[in-house]
């Protein structure tokens, strides 16, 4: 009795955990592991629902998070990736990733819509063969403003820098967090290059630094697409150092917005998603980044964040023609999308350790407010004739008590 008793159980239990793994099954990776894909993106930088039919068509769950600047990506990679399968970062740190073994290359045969991809965006010199970053999208950095709040916009980075040109619109100004945009626009305003590495020096970042705390009273802070763009929207902000894409989406929620491309030149820039050193599930993010790359997908993308994909052009305008989508090709139109062969288009350098080093020691000093190595003599001098004059006083105090002893 007690034997066949315990064969019930036995076979109950295999039951359960064969009807358990039938259940599971769809969920369960080769390793056993739940198919869980973790992506981190900038924010606002998707078609939400991409995400969606990337999980029914693969039986999985995406867990979908968001940052506001490269420094918070690199840091997750830093960290060995921070959880993350997929990680969307910007071209500047591309390369540092990749020789600091930061990010996994990449397994080419499990993306076949590389094919997809736009040559000269392919050929960017971050990754130009893929071997470790796939571009995603690329744009431009520039100036956002209300129109009915700013009449006369600064029309080049030297007068957006200039703060008799912000007097007006003190506390509604806004740079970006990422601070490599910050220095390259400080950079153009100071009439340097930022393509050329000739220009990155000590000198020239004392330089962007007097320059921005110049106008840091002004700002309402540094902020990312998450907070400029309802700023814009809701005027709270006149001014924003911006990205053409939330600059349009911030238009097409209020046409009292516009941006332009500022005479001085235009940052251009492409983010490429990398796959973390740390990664988890390989075979899926190589999955999703091959889902990305179709152009029905690349499309949806392109029209809800109004920034240019890295898949050829010409097959988006396919899939726009194919399902009479007029919106996607008002889209692909749009010259502040895609702009044309005469902006004044300025690359944004791929950077190297040094570069890196005095990106962030720019944005410690800006935040902090600490002046150039030139000015720092002084503020500090009122503090030295204090401590000499207490010195004085001390000495006159010893010595009046050596004379009445």
């Amino acid at each position: 009795m007690r034997r066949a008793a315990w064969l019930r159980v036995l076979v109950g239990v295999g039951l359960l955990l064969v009807i358990g793994a039938l259940v599971a099954g769809p969920q369960l990776s080769a390793s056993g592991q739940e198919r869980v894909l973790r992506v981190y993106n900038y924010s606002e930088y998707i078609d939400y629902s991409v995400i969606d039919d990337f999980e029914r068509m693969y039986g999985v769950e995406v867990v979908y998070d968001e940052f506001e600047a490269a420094e918070e990506a690199w840091a997750k990679l830093k960290a060995g990736g921070g959880g993350y399968d997929v990680i969307i970062i910007a071209h500047t740190h591309v390369k540092l990733a990749a020789e600091q073994g930061l990010i996994q290359p990449l397994k080419r045969e499990l993306i076949p819509n590389l094919d997809n991809l736009d040559p000269r965006i392919a050929s960017h010199p971050a990754d130009p063969r893929q071997e470790y970053a796939v571009p995603y999208m690329w744009g431009t950095t520039g100036i956002a403003y209300l129109k009915s709040c700013v009449s006369d916009p600064p029309k080049t980075w030297k007068e957006f820098f200039d703060p008799g040109r912000l007097e007006p619109y003190k506390g509604k100004v806004s740079l970006l967090p990422e601070f490599s945009e910050v220095v390259e626009a400080g950079m153009i305003a100071l009439g340097l290059n930022p393509a050329e590495r000739s220009n990155w020096s000590e000198e020239t970042m004392d330089r962007v630094v007097e320059l921005v705390l110049r106008v840091k009273p002004y700002l309402a802070g540094f902020y990312g697409a998450s907070q400029y763009i309802p700023g814009l929207v809701n005027g709270e902000l006149c001014l924003a150092q911006a990205w053409n894409g939330d600059a349009l989406i911030a238009r097409d929620e209020n046409d009292d917005v516009d941006y332009m491309v500022p005479e001085d030149g235009s940052i251009f820039w492409v983010d490429f998603i990398v796959i973390p050193r740390d990664a988890e599930n390989v075979d899926l993010a190589h999955k999703f980044i091959n889902f990305l790359l179709d152009p029905e997908v690349a499309a949806r993308n392109v029209k809800a964040v109004w920034y240019a994909s890295s898949v050829k052009k010409d097959l988006l305008v396919e899939v726009a023609k194919e399902n009479g989508d007029e919106e996607l090709m008002e889209v692909l139109k749009d010259p502040i999308v895609y702009p044309p062969e005469d902006a004044p288009l300025i690359p944004s350098p791929v950077l190297d350790r040094e570069m890196q080093r005095m990106i962030e020691d720019v944005r410690v000093r800006i935040l902090a407010g600490t002046p150039s190595e030139e000015e720092q003599g002084t503020p500090y001098l009122p503090a030295l004739v204090a401590v000499a004059a207490a010195v004085v006083v001390a000495l006159v105090i010893v010595f009046s008590l050596r004379r009445r002893s």
